[in-house]
This record gives structure tokens, C-alpha cells and sequence, in this order.
């Protein structure tokens, strides 16, 4: 769960090390849920269709994993940026940009919460795959 004792980084591993290992029972995608902010949440809608996008296509490369590498995190207090290459089982490499905000409202107040994970072109940032 969100707790302001969680660095941006730590947020991110928690989150990426939950999908890695996600079950049948998607206990990885709630874990990655649970980390969404608000306005994240408010915009994919509830839980279940959570699920849904995480498993549609372009998503995929973030569920059971074979390895991932991280580009240095980014942060100016208040917002943090990582890029990470997945790679799946057919060794395969998928980039996204992770972005969380830490949250000025109670009940997240000074928690990092994922704001959005958007898949992206890792050559384009400059970054070898």
C-alpha cells in the first residue's frame, strides 16, 4: 500500500517486481493498482477494467517478465519519471515511461503514486536496447 515512507524508485520496484510476478488471480495487477493516483484511477475506472488494459496488447510486456532494466530516475520533489525495458520470455525488450506524482490530499498525502505508464521507444530517449 502507498505510505510516504516509500521513495519514487522503491514505488516503482514494488510495482514492476508485483507484475513480474502477477497470478492468476492478478494479485500483481491490484498491487499495481493500489499504487495508481487518483486522477490515474479516476481516468482508467475501476479495478476490473484496470485488468482489462493491463492485459490488452500494448500493455503485455509488463506481466510475468523474463528481466527489466531501469534508466536513472528522474525526480524534482514532486514528480518522478523512469524509463524501464521489459523483457519477455522470447527475449523481446518493450519500453515504458513511468511517471508518479507524490500526493498533496489526505488520505495519500506525501505518498508516490503512479500518474501514468506509457509505452515508448527507449531509442528515442536515447537509450540502447
Amino acid at each position: 500500500m502507498p505510505s510516504p515512507d516509500l521513495s519514487p524508485g522503491e514505488v516503482i520496484r514494488l510495482i514492476v517486481e508485483s507484475l513480474q510476478q502477477n497470478d492468476a488471480t492478478d494479485l500483481g495487477i491490484e498491487v499495481t493498482f493500489n499504487f495508481a493516483s487518483p486522477g490515474n484511477k479516476s481516468a482508467s475506472g475501476p479495478l476490473n477494467n484496470f485488468k482489462q488494459q493491463v492485459k490488452e496488447p500494448l500493455f503485455m510486456p509488463l506481466l510475468n517478465f523474463s528481466s527489466y532494466k531501469t534508466s536513472e530516475l528522474v525526480s524534482d520533489g514532486w514528480r518522478a519519471q523512469q524509463i524501464i525495458i521489459f523483457q519477455d520470455q522470447n527475449g523481446l525488450d518493450a519500453g515504458f515511461l513511468f511517471t508518479l506524482t507524490k500526493q498533496s490530499e489526505s488520505p495519500y498525502y506525501d505518498c508516490w503514486m503512479t500518474d501514468s505508464v506509457r509505452r515508448i521507444n527507449p531509442e528515442v530517449y536515447g537509450i540502447a536496447v
